[in-house]
């Protein structure tokens, strides 16, 4: 059994698909699940094992944009 971390991101609405897209990508980095399309809120839930590697995704998509805010789950 994998040891998992969730983190907690605030994308615009028309990014959800766009950033589910981008994980489907990076196969085994994350799941990605709407916590609250309303107000955009998505869960990533991903193997500690592979925290650097997303840490470096999310920055990337923060500075292209597609990511508003994240949150420590």
């Amino acid at each position: 059994m994998w040891k998992t971390g969730q983190i907690e991101i605030r994308v615009d609405r028309d990014n959800i698909s766009y950033l589910r897209f981008i994980f489907e990508g990076y196969d085994g980095l994350g799941i990605v699940s709407t916590r609250d399309p309303v107000a955009a809120q998505v869960v990533i839930t991903y193997p500690l094992s592979r925290k650097a590697l997303l840490a470096r995704l999310i920055h990337a998509l923060h500075r292209e944009g597609v990511i508003k805010e994240d949150m420590a789950c």
